[in-house]
């Protein structure tokens, strides 16, 4: 009994110890490791940070593509603009010297020139040149007090910045150095920083403008306003309504800008909206058509600064862009038409980088 029990108890300790070894690793069951989670997370990493680059690379790709595509039309577009200039002077020049000719090829019908657009094509780019005749602008030398507050005003310049530049601009004309009210003489940009000396005679350059007191280049050259939608509009500046080419002492009602014409002493309300409107569609052969057609009544403080003649002098504004592209460049330039050293015309301003955003009609 006793062997027999010894022998169970050998036998018990012996299955014991079989099924603890069960429970010990063997070479062909290893216990699982957090190695291959770790290699995985860093492989996925590896690869997202391999996308940023490749996206990254992709979009700097695409812009510089598309900014070479720009400026190459921006350059095209230029050298059209440049033959949408030559073929206005071309047509002005064949006006001037061949009148008759000219006619026959327009068979009766209204002239270009007159409406103040020239438009074409180049291959594919189009090509647009808007011309404004000095005597369209008013006279800087020669403009009354009366009309340069009015036109300062009708600029949207308001007080007290309308009046200082008002007197301003006749104080650097005049040839004395008593001051106007709002205006300043020698003494007074002699203490600027540089100092200079005040005209006191014929302003030469419109660009003159900027040295008077009281003029920013957002009043000379134009800025941007919000109107009362809140939408963005671009409100030009004095440089487009005055002039030191044209001699003529009334406006040219064919070429004056909106601005110029609300400017007139004596203008009726509405009266000049309705003769910008009319005029470019058809010309005016003569003041007293607006009255005639327009049922407009001029009184006589207004008809005497109203007229039609034109000048050899033009401002020219060739725009061009590419088909399918909103790239446009913008080209300015001032011509007088006589004929000087064996050519036909001279250019007396000229302007390669002219904003875009000022827009196509003066």
């Amino acid at each position: 009994m006793i062997v027999g029990s010894r022998q169970s108890v050998v036998g018990s300790t012996t299955g014991a110890a079989s099924s603890r070894g069960s429970l010990l690793p063997t070479a062909h069951c290893p216990l699982p490791t957090n190695e291959n989670g770790v290699i995985l997370i860093a492989l996925l990493w590896i690869l997202t940070a391999l996308s940023v680059i490749a996206l990254s690379f992709s979009r700097e790709t695409f812009v510089e593509v598309a900014a070479a595509r720009n400026m190459q039309s921006l350059e095209d577009s230029y050298f059209v603009a440049r033959a949408g200039f030559e073929a206005a002077i071309y047509q002005l020049i064949q006006r001037r010297y061949a009148p008759a000719l000219r006619q026959t090829e327009l068979q009766d019908a209204t002239d270009p020139l007159d409406l103040g657009i020239v438009t074409g094509t180049l291959g594919s780019s189009v090509y647009r040149v808007d011309i404004q005749d000095e005597s369209g602008k008013i006279s800087l030398n020669t403009v009354s007090e009366e009309q340069l507050r009015n036109l300062i005003e009708a600029a949207g310049i308001g007080k007290p910045d309308s009046a200082v530049i008002t007197d301003s601009i006749l104080d650097w004309r005049d040839t004395d150095s008593n001051p106007r009210p709002n205006g300043a003489e020698e003494d007074y940009y002699q203490m600027l920083n540089p100092p200079y000396k005040a005209r006191n005679g014929r302003i030469d350059t419109v660009e003159e403008f900027l040295l008077i007191r009281g003029m920013t280049t957002e009043y000379f050259y134009g800025r941007p306003e919000r109107d009362m939608n809140g939408s963005i509009v671009y409100r030009y500046g004095l440089s487009r309504y005055l002039s030191v080419y044209s001699s003529i002492p009334q406006v040219n009602v064919n070429f004056a800008p909106l601005t110029v014409l609300q400017s007139i002493p004596g203008m009726p309300p509405g009266a000049a909206q309705a003769i910008y409107e009319r005029r470019r569609v058809k010309p005016f052969k003569n003041p007293q058509e607006i009255s005639r057609d327009l049922g407009i009544s001029l009184g006589a403080t207004t008809m005497p600064y109203l007229g039609v003649m034109q000048t050899d002098f033009y401002t020219l504004t060739a725009s061009a862009h590419m088909a399918n592209s909103k790239a446009r460049r913008v080209v300015r330039s001032i011509v007088n038409i006589q004929p000087v050293a064996n050519k036909l015309y001279r250019t007396l301003y000229w302007n390669e980088n002219v904003p875009d955003y000022e827009g196509m009609t003066p």
